[in-house]
């Protein structure tokens, strides 16, 4: 498949599954055209193959999810459990 091409795929159902690679031309550092272009494709019927998005400032997932550099089996008891209240907490959050 070429770019800008589009191959339709037959599913084991029957259903029919339309695959568009992106043109040469396609910009993946912006963020709100990349959700703007898969839009617009999908109300075609088509998903997008391809790099869709790049952010330029992304960091690992360690930093985004703020966790310990050790394995979580390394770690004992006083480490993994915050206490009654700090669950307490959590669980009345999530209420």
């Amino acid at each position: 498949m070429g770019p800008g091409e589009v191959m339709d795929v037959r599913q084991h159902d029957g259903t029919l599954l339309r695959l568009r690679s992106l043109h040469p031309d396609y910009d993946p550092g912006d963020r709100y055209a990349a959700m703007a272009y898969m839009q617009r494709h999908h109300e075609m019927g088509e998903v997008v193959t391809g790099l869709l998005y790049v952010d330029p400032l992304a960091t690992d997932l360690h930093t985004a999810l703020n966790t310990c550099d050790r394995p979580l089996n390394a770690l004992g008891p006083a480490q993994l459990c915050p206490g009654a209240r700090a669950l307490e907490r959590l669980n009345t959050s999530l209420r």
